[in-house]
């Protein structure tokens, strides 16, 4: 019973990878302790990461999605911040796959790519698998650029449409397997429903789905209460009745209706919207995170922080070359990610691998340059000193002793 447990847009894809990736972010659920009773280590690449393992499709390290996307975007002029990206959440049974295996972690993962291989072939595309949450059930975070590699244009699907590819998919996915496979969820429209539908005519049903959507269309309603606002100021009563939601209003005739999650889908059920509210917390949180974070690099603080004196400067250049060293490595790592496109975007290799070595270099001749002129500082200082005490030693030669004085005034 492998599921697509959610599909979304979202807005922002540095926000939507950081929360996936989870870098230097604490698990939730107690898991770091539930992981230590059952003696599992993460990756060592993943030490401080909320993802046990990652991977990705088209060229994709996922350390460095963030950059790879932006790439693409610029290429094709797809730099504004309106769903830059698709999210699909895709979970597994634990008869299916054990979070105590650690094997079966990859296997997530593996089973995330192919999915994201079939259904987005030409684009980028970047799989994180998580298990903290409810029974630490694994699961992994698609991330999809909705950037096509080889047209430019940006992803377009009609309502439901990526809901039900995928689920699609996903079921034959579970089938190779020889996992269970879910009935689709379905919307249960009565016949009447169906027939107003067909003839473009009023349904009350169909009018509640739309205001509740109209409500979760902002990103910014990440909180229970913020949505049930929301849902006010669209004429919508949320209540709770056990764990499902249960909507009132007053339709087009003015006449009071009120329908339970069951009939109008599993998109507007209690644990699908609160599971999305969740989320868009969390990357609200992380997108927060990133504003406050200076734009100052690593390099320019060290430099701004070094010592006239010799050994705070000797000191002050190991971490520097330590840090243009990785830089290159990174830059390395980005090349040769980008030359696995140049068959399929060419001009993209030819820009961004020009810039990768004039940035590249840039660096290198930086540290150079600041190391030159901090040595040439030191040398001057040393040299101004040594004719300081060459002056004083002068000076000494030339003042008469008081015996020498008095042989002259006989």
């Amino acid at each position: 019973m492998a599921t697509i447990a959610k599909i979304s847009n979202g807005a922002s894809a540095a926000s939507a990878l950081n929360y996936a990736l989870g870098q230097d972010r604490p698990m939730h659920e107690k898991t770091e302790q539930w992981l230590q009773d059952h003696q599992l280590e993460r990756p060592v690449e993943l030490t401080n990461c909320r993802a046990v393992a990652v991977g990705g499709t088209n060229g994709i390290d996922p350390f460095i999605a963030k950059e790879q996307f932006d790439v693409i975007r610029q290429l094709h002029n797809q730099t504004k911040e309106s769903n830059q990206v698709l999210r699909i959440t895709q979970s597994f049974a634990l008869d299916e796959l054990n979070p105590k295996v650690q094997k079966d972690w990859q296997k997530a993962n593996d089973l995330g790519v192919e999915l994201a291989e079939n259904l987005y072939p030409n684009h980028q595309s970047a799989v994180y698998t998580h298990l903290d949450g409810k029974n630490h059930v694994l699961h992994n975070h698609i991330i999809v650029n909705k950037v096509n590699l080889d047209t430019g244009k940006k992803l377009r699907e009609q309502k439901g449409e990526s809901v039900q590819r995928a689920r699609k998919m996903n079921d034959r996915l579970a089938s190779r397997e020889n996992w269970h496979i879910l009935e689709p969820p379905k919307e249960r429209q009565t016949e009447t429903e169906k027939e107003l539908i067909a003839k473009n005519e009023y349904s009350y049903m169909d009018d509640l789905r739309e205001r509740i959507n109209k409500s979760l269309q902002d990103v910014s309603v990440s909180s229970y209460e913020t949505f049930k606002e929301r849902l006010s100021d669209n004429g919508v009563i949320l209540s709770e009745r056990g764990q499902t939601f249960s909507y009132a209003f007053l339709d087009a005739n003015n006449k009071q209706r009120r329908a339970r999650e069951t009939r109008l889908g599993s998109d507007f059920g209690r644990e699908t919207i609160l599971h999305e509210l969740e989320n868009r917390t969390r990357q609200n949180e992380f997108r927060a995170v990133e504003q406050r974070e200076p734009a100052i690099t690593p390099l320019e603080r060290d430099t701004q922080q070094r010592e006239s004196e010799i050994v705070s400067l000797e000191q002050a250049i190991e971490p520097r070359k330590s840090e243009a060293l990785k830089r290159e490595s990174k830059i390395n790592r980005f090349i040769d990610t980008i030359k696995q496109l140049a068959g399929r975007v060419p001009e993209l290799t030819q820009r961004v691998t020009r810039k990768l070595k004039q940035t590249k270099e840039k660096i290198l001749d930086d540290f150079e340059r600041r190391f030159s002129k901090d040595m040439k500082n030191y040398e001057q200082e040393q040299q101004q000193n040594l004719e300081k005490q060459t002056h004083r030693d002068v000076q000494s030669e030339k003042k008469p002793t008081k015996d020498h004085d008095r042989g002259m005034s006989r």
